[in-house]
């Protein structure tokens, strides 16, 4: 009691000893706190109009930035007279409260607790301002919770909403933020936590498990920006809907990428990278969840690359046998090992990313760390960091010491041959669609809308979920059902480009199926040089039928690195590919001669049976149709031509027509091919 007593004494003098000192001494003692402190609203203006000598002032500073405002304003308190000093200082303290600013207000005659921001907040905002503007989101500070009108008033609602890009939004919130009492900085950190945006708080606080997106996932997203708009499927696929169900979009981030204009899907896929920018490191992998959930791998290899799962072992001393104490030690373990792979500047991490590595994941039970390899060359550097046993040896530096004294031993580090194996799988099935093979469907739509039919004989050849099937069949007109298909297609994995082509065959759409293959600039550059494209034929099936060999020979030896070979394998068949389309283009480029020369129409049987033991070949060693496989169409072209050939068997080829494939290559190639069977 005697303390209490103590206490309102001296703030009884305090009070005193402000109020006996003039206007003027207070203004100039807290020059620089009011200066950071007082916001120049048009509320604390308006009653301002009212208090003697201030109003003269207040019609000149519309124009001027806040800290001049208050400049302005400060300075006019220390010129008032002494005879009107009293009604001064009583209406400046009125207006201040009234536009609720009593922490500023306080400075000049204290009424209660409210204080101006910390010097310590104050330099943490200041500090941490870059990084809130990239990362908040406030709208949802707004919408998500009712806290913030205990913080932010209408006024300044108003003042960061009339902000059209995120991070000036963000930084106005700073700075309306910057000049609030000091119990405002508390009360934002929780509304942070509660409208989903822990991972901001973290950069205030330090505190919690929701970090940040890795900067080296926001370059991945913005270097890669180009190819995420024309890949991702945002309208057809659902993927609204799963980022929703797993907390990573808000219903206003669901607002926002659905109320864009133009409502397109590359649109669409602008505002949803521009909010995923935004998020968390965990929201950045529920991310990558949503887009493996709706059929989207290809565009999730072509991020970030595949993954491969190792599990942690824990190796005790010999006398730690209790297992309340080992679990204990492994959850704590496990939560370290959580914090530290997601920190910047961490050796093992810096080794990992110089390997095309990354961490995506620890999960506990028996410990999980998920590996993301980049390429096929990363899951080899896997691959050799975990048979040499070093990627084991950085884990056991980077973590067992901070645990020596609990009784950890070591850890050990177990892959399977299957991750590993499953990961070169991935690599070799989830080839995104090549640019030429988007641009080729995608500068075909106007002329396939005469030529293509979208009906169940064509939508039941190809790989669409419900969603995406559902799309093209409710589109309003043929047109529409048309385009809406080739979009899809065009925003599938490689293999997609394949069987429609293959499906427009089996149901005798071949006319569309030719436009398709016509509109590849990959083949019309080459199809004006037959010899060329013959020959490279040729070395690309011999390499194909030496990587299918190699897988051959690998499999029955049962390696560990046998689906290691799988890319290399992947591009033999794509060189086979990319020929074949090349081939095609010269047979279907009529306009190129007057006469078909009869050595050509001659050599048709051969071609047909050198293709279709290409096509025999593939489907022998199940070859995924990742690019595409047009023996069929080629061999329709040529049984069109080979009647033809009865009626030129007695000519001769003149030196220098086009198409003068010498018969040793032509035969060379049917040997070959039958050899793969």
């Amino acid at each position: 009691m005697y303390v209490r007593t103590l206490l309102a004494f001296g703030q009884l003098i305090c009070f005193s000893n402000t109020h006996k000192m003039t206007l003027k001494q207070i203004t100039e003692d807290n020059f620089s706190s009011l200066l950071r402190s007082m916001d120049p609203s048009f509320e604390l203006l308006g009653r301002l109009t009212s208090v003697p000598f201030i109003s003269d002032r207040i019609f000149s500073i519309d124009q001027l930035t806040d800290g001049h405002k208050n400049f302005t304003l400060l300075n006019a308190l220390r010129q008032v007279p002494g005879d009107i000093e009293e009604s001064v200082i009583n209406g400046f303290i009125s207006a201040l409260r009234s536009s609720g600013q009593d922490h500023v207000a306080n400075i000049f005659r204290k009424e209660n607790d409210k204080v101006i921001l910390s010097e310590e907040h104050y330099k943490l905002l200041r500090t941490k301002r870059p990084s809130l503007c990239e990362f908040l989101n406030a709208r949802d500070c707004f919408y998500r919770s009712l806290i913030s009108s205990d913080i932010f008033s209408e006024t300044d609602k108003r003042k960061i909403f009339s902000k059209a890009e995120l991070n000036d939004m963000a930084d106005k919130t700073i700075e309306v933020l910057l000049r609030k009492s000091d119990d405002a900085f508390d009360k934002f950190v929780t509304l942070l936590h509660e409208t989903g945006q822990s991972h901001v708080a973290y950069i205030l606080s330090g505190e919690g498990n929701s970090r940040p997106l890795k900067e080296e996932h926001r370059r991945l997203l913005s270097s890669r920006r180009d190819d995420l708009v024309k890949t991702i499927d945002s309208k057809c696929s659902g993927l609204i809907t799963a980022l929703m169900s797993k907390g990573v979009f808000s219903s206003y981030d669901e607002q926002r990428v659905t109320s864009v204009q133009p409502n397109t899907i590359d649109d669409r896929n602008e505002m949803i990278l521009n909010l995923i920018s935004r998020k968390s490191q965990t929201d950045f992998f529920n991310f990558i969840s949503a887009l493996n959930d709706t059929d989207q791998t290809h565009v999730v290899v072509d991020l970030i690359g595949a993954e491969v799962v190792a599990k942690i072992k824990t190796v005790y001393e010999s006398g730690i046998t209790h297992a309340g104490h080992i679990a204990d030690v492994d959850a704590e373990l496990l939560e370290y090992m959580q914090e530290m792979f997601q920190r910047n500047g961490i050796r093992l991490n810096e080794i990992l990313s110089q390997n095309g590595l990354a961490v995506s994941g620890v999960r506990d039970g028996c410990i999980e760390v998920t590996f993301t390899c980049k390429s096929g060359d990363s899951l080899r550097n896997l691959h050799d960091l975990s048979n040499s046993g070093e990627l084991e040896n950085m884990l056991n530096e980077t973590f067992c010491s901070q645990f020596t004294e609990k009784g950890l031993k070591s850890l050990k580090v177990e892959i399977s041959n299957d991750q590993f194996e499953q990961c070169a799988h991935k690599f070799a099935r989830w080839i995104p669609m090549t640019s030429e093979h988007r641009e080729a469907l995608l500068s075909s739509a106007e002329l396939l809308v005469d030529k293509m039919t979208v009906d169940d004989d064509l939508l039941d050849k190809l790989s669409l979920c419900k969603r995406r099937r559902n799309a093209i069949e409710n589109a309003s007109a043929r047109e529409q059902q048309v385009k809406t298909l080739i979009d899809i297609i065009s925003r599938q994995p490689d293999s997609a480009f394949t069987q429609l082509l293959n499906s427009l065959y089996n149901i005798e759409q071949i006319e569309a199926s030719a436009v398709i293959i016509s509109r590849d600039r990959g083949s019309a550059t080459m199809s004006r040089q037959p010899d060329s494209v013959f020959t490279q034929f040729i070395d690309s099936l011999t390499h194909t039928q030496q990587s299918e060999a190699d897988d051959d020979i690998k499999s029955e030896m049962k390696t560990e690195d046998t689906e290691l070979h799988m890319p290399r394998t992947a591009d033999a068949w794509k060189d086979v590919d990319d020929n074949l389309k090349c081939l095609l283009e010269s047979i279907t480029n009529r306009d190129l001669y007057e006469e078909i020369p009869p050595m050509y129409l001659d050599m048709c049987s051969t071609l047909r049976g050198g293709v279709m033991s290409i096509h025999n070949l593939r489907e022998q060693h199940e070859v995924p149709t990742s690019r595409p496989s047009i023996e069929t169409t080629i061999d329709a072209e040529l049984d069109k031509l080979q009647p033809l050939s009865e009626s030129h068997k007695s000519t001769e080829l003149c030196q220098g027509e086009l198409f003068s494939f010498p018969r040793p290559i032509v035969e060379g190639l049917k040997v070959r091919c039958s050899i793969g069977l």
